[in-house]
């Protein structure tokens, strides 16, 4: 099984993040639990990615997902508002 498959699935484990903190990890990426606003998010060489993805002062609403080329991270993501629920890489 090819790891975009696992991750797909969701057999590579997730955490729930609802708070306002920087939040550190190794994510794929993630679903928007609740509409959410991200206000910081940085890839493996703790780079902003916020403009990249499009996520500068966006709202994401619930259902959403946002996910980073294969090969590639979130190792810190910290949201203004709302929830989402991250999965590991």
């Amino acid at each position: 099984m090819s790891s975009s498959n696992s991750f797909s699935a969701g057999f590579t484990g997730c955490k729930v993040i609802s708070n306002t903190s920087a939040n550190t990890g190794v994510f794929r990426g993630f679903v928007v639990n609740e509409d959410a606003v991200v206000s910081a998010i940085l890839n493996q060489d703790a780079s902003s990615i916020l403009t990249t993805l499009g996520l500068s002062g966006v709202t994401l609403k619930s259902g959403a997902f946002i996910s980073v080329a294969d090969g590639s991270y979130i190792s810190s993501i910290t949201l203004a508002s709302g929830s989402i629920i991250a999965y590991f890489r």
